[in-house]
């Protein structure tokens, strides 16, 4: 296990520790200096002390300063809370508890997709659950899109292993900047809970990290309206003049009360405009601190690699929009003072607080939009990227070699989503156009079929792949695996593989210049033994005779002596059984040859479904 993974554990603990200290004393104080505060006002109001008042406003000055000191300390406990969970995930990715993960691209994965359901690409107890790093949604979909062969890097294979393998390397770097990407979730949903009497407020928060907006996020927001700013002149002013009058007797001191509702009145009485104002805050500023943080890391790390180094160069270039992001970040603090009733009363009453708001969520917009649109972007490049490098960082991988020849070189492969402590590694050469590979039931047989189809699609994502050697071709992949039938739809099981062997063999008829790998379980098992052996033989022999390689797995040992339309033998491979100490145990390593044992009897036996 990483050593610094473990470090980091440990740091993050301590300042956990030292932090819930200082925020209950912060807490404390607050709390004594606001009374201390109201106290003062007040026995200066009565008083007619213009100093003890001066005081008790003073101290409101250092109320609001502890407000805010006291909501940077949260920040920092959320900051190590996100953190821990991070760590705590890469520990978990060392074994199969990494199954646990919420996010598991479910979403991404289509019907027709069948080679990502067949291979565990996407979905439940898949490689993009075992790997994400992303939480922000374009990276989520990046990475998905990549790791089914949507987005095809075959052009810049080379320059994104360069990346990935640089990215493995820097271990504090991508918990640092995980751990900031999983922060915006976190307050989004708490930004969606305090203002779901709102109906649209969830569709503005999911546009601020898409990029939905139209006109590129530019609809958001709009004009501070001219008539609004001597409100906020007004509003203080009639205030503080009241008090004056107050203090000189000119007035009683219920003039005050009745100046704080009328401010309070004037400042909340636009209130659909000013929500409609500080939409940007609404859409961008609970994440505008993380995307500052994320791009930060990256102007401040050092890259080696082209890619990371040109996405690096996209910040530095944009050194303005990082100054923008931090300018949204500080509205956003002084907005969260609103979703304390008593202080949010107090300011709007006394100050206007709300125009003050309006008008800097406002000028924002309508100077720096589209900033957050172009971070995004960078950010979930980083997401994709780093998913890939996680992989490296937890398991052993080697770059992987593409070569012209339609043949599989593989030695110490080895399944990435298996229990590193116990998986079994394989050696083989595969290179004919048909290989049948036989065995006991639970040999291993399925799982090399998946240990190889995902190592390709590591290898052509530009990963590294989990084997001491791999060298393969580019070839396009086919799978019949888990095949499953759609009574809506009057499809049995066995229909079902047919429609997937028939997308195969109208592949390789149209003589496509990318060849076909056409990986399939069992072939038939969904009818009678002599229709599946007469229908495989004609199937294989068909997919063989184009420009493609066949694997299929099989119980029927019939199949082991196809030729294929040239009259080539098929190779045979197997995996077997052994005994010990009369108990029923697998080795799952390949070997030449047919399979000559059966154990389907002994299973149903360990099932107690058969009697000795």
């Amino acid at each position: 296990m990483n050593e610094s993974i473990i470090k980091d554990k440990e740091k993050i603990e301590l300042e956990k520790l030292a932090m819930d200290k200082k925020f209950s004393h912060i807490a404390t104080v607050r709390l004594l200096v606001f009374i201390v505060a109201i106290v003062l006002i007040s026995v200066g109001i009565s008083k007619k002390s213009f100093l003890i008042v001066g005081a008790g406003a003073f101290l409101i000055l250092v109320f609001i300063y502890l407000v805010r000191y006291h909501a940077v300390v949260r920040d920092r406990m959320n900051a190590l809370a996100a953190k821990g969970l991070v760590v705590d995930r890469y520990i978990m990715r060392y074994s199969g508890r990494w199954k646990k993960f919420k996010d598991d691209g479910s979403e991404f994965l289509t019907q027709k997709d069948t080679v990502s359901y067949d291979l565990d690409l996407l979905g439940k107890n898949s490689l993009y659950q075992m790997i994400t790093i992303a939480h922000t949604s374009a990276g989520r979909k990046k990475l998905a899109d990549t790791l089914s062969l949507k987005t095809d890097h075959k052009d810049e294979m080379e320059d994104r292993y360069e990346a990935i393998t640089e990215l493995g390397k820097k271990g504090s770097f991508l918990v640092d900047f995980e751990a900031s990407s999983e922060r915006i979730l976190a307050k989004r949903e708490k930004a969606l809970a305090r203002k779901s009497s709102y109906d649209d407020e969830g569709e503005s928060e999911e546009k601020s990290e898409d990029s939905k907006g139209s006109d590129n996020g530019k609809d958001v927001g709009s004009q501070f309206p001219v008539w609004m700013y001597p409100l906020m002149i007004i509003v203080p002013a009639m205030n503080i003049f009241s008090i004056v009058m107050v203090m000189m007797e000119v007035w009683t001191p219920s003039k005050i009360l009745m100046t704080f509702i009328a401010g309070m009145i004037i400042t909340w009485f636009p209130l659909g405009l000013h929500e409609k104002l500080k939409a940007p805050i609404d859409s961008y500023g609970t994440a505008a601190g993380d995307y500052f943080k994320m791009l930060s890391l990256i102007k401040e790390e050092d890259f080696e690699s082209g890619m990371l180094s040109g996405l690096k160069s996209k910040v530095v270039e944009k050194d303005g929009s990082l100054g923008a992001i931090k300018k949204m970040d500080r509205i956003a603090a002084f907005s969260n003072f609103s979703y304390n009733p008593i202080v949010h009363m107090v300011l709007a009453g006394f100050v206007g607080w709300d125009f003050y708001i309006s008008r800097a969520a406002s000028a924002w917009m309508n100077k720096y939009s589209g900033v957050f649109e172009e971070s995004t972007d960078i950010i979930s490049d980083f997401e994709e990227l780093g998913s890939f490098a996680v992989l490296s960082m937890v398991r052993d991988t080697t770059k992987p070699e593409i070569s012209k020849d339609l043949k599989f070189e593989m030695t110490e492969i080895y399944h990435p989503l298996l229990d590193p402590d116990t998986v079994v590694k394989n050696d083989s050469a595969l290179g004919n156009s048909l290989t049948i590979i036989t065995g006991s039931n639970m040999s291993g047989k399925t799982t090399f079929l998946r240990t190889l189809a995902v190592n390709l699609v590591l290898a052509y994502t530009g990963s590294g792949v989990c084997a001491e050697n791999f060298r393969a071709p580019f070839v396009k992949i086919f799978t019949s695996m888990r095949v499953m039938d759609d009574v809506s739809g009057g499809i049995s099981t066995f229909y079902a593989e047919i429609l997937r062997i028939k997308d195969m063999a109208e592949y390789v008829s149209e003589g496509n210049d990318l060849p076909a790998l056409c990986l399939i379980d069992e072939i038939f098992k969904g009818t009678n033994s002599a229709d599946r052996i007469v229908g495989a033989e004609q199937a294989l022999k068909k997919l063989s005779a184009g420009n493609a390689m066949v694997i299929v797995t099989t119980h029927d040992f019939e199949l082991c002596d196809l030729k294929t339309e040239s009259g080539k033998d098929a190779d045979n491979y197997h995996f077997e059984e052994y005994y010990e100490n009369s108990e029923l145990r697998f080795d799952y390593k390949i070997k030449d040859g047919r399979c000559t044992t059966r154990n389907a009897m002994a299973i149903l036996k360990m099932a107690g479904l058969v009697q000795n």
